[in-house]
């Protein structure tokens, strides 16, 4: 178990829900987390610097940052990671002596359920099929809508749900197929 309080800064709060489950699965139930969710992605990055400083200050001092690598809504391209990565870490750097790990999951974190056939199976009730390269997929989490959508036409799937598929997700397979989920597997194993 780790003995740090691990800060989970979001754009919403099932973002937030969702990687405290998968800290506790890698760290054990016991691991102790404080989230922040931002309410939307120009307010994390607006607020990341005094809100690090802030929950430092509480105690944090490990820090999981997930921000989305959205779509420009001109062309319909991903926006540049390299330089969100790099605006997200000149906002972090202002605090020191953390633990920090930014997190950029390709367009958003639901991506990563695309990596388990378990967790597509569960979804889809028994219909699609897992993807090798998940961070491909546009738009997955209305993919993933789209998939649980049954005979009355109705989707079962929603963000609620998140942390239900965390706790299903096979974290290896994931890690194999995702490269935001495997840095920040790797991130959580260090600690």
């Amino acid at each position: 178990m780790s003995s740090h309080l691990i800060a989970l800064i979001a754009e919403d709060d099932t973002d937030c829900d969702t990687v405290r489950k998968i800290v506790h699965r890698v760290l054990g139930t016991n691991a102790r987390t404080k989230p922040w969710a931002s309410k939307g992605c120009s307010t994390l990055r607006r607020k990341l610097s005094a809100k690090l400083k802030a929950m430092s200050k509480e105690g944090c001092n490990a820090f999981v940052v997930l921000h989305d690598l959205d779509r420009n809504p001109q062309n319909n391209s991903l926006n540049d990671e390299a330089k969100l990565r790099e605006a997200l870490e000149a906002a972090a750097s202002e605090v020191k002596d953390i633990y920090k790990h930014i997190c950029i999951p390709v367009e958003e974190l639901e991506a990563w359920f695309w990596s388990d056939p378990e967790v597509v199976r569960h979804i889809g009730r028994g219909k699609g099929e897992a993807k090798a390269n998940p961070h491909l997929i546009i738009k997955p989490k209305e993919q993933l809508i789209r998939l649980s959508i049954g005979e009355n036409r109705k989707p079962r799937y929603s963000t609620n749900m998140n942390v239900e598929l965390a706790e299903m997700l096979n974290l290896e397979l994931c890690s194999d197929r995702c490269p935001s989920f495997n840095s920040l597997l790797g991130f959580l194993q260090s600690l």
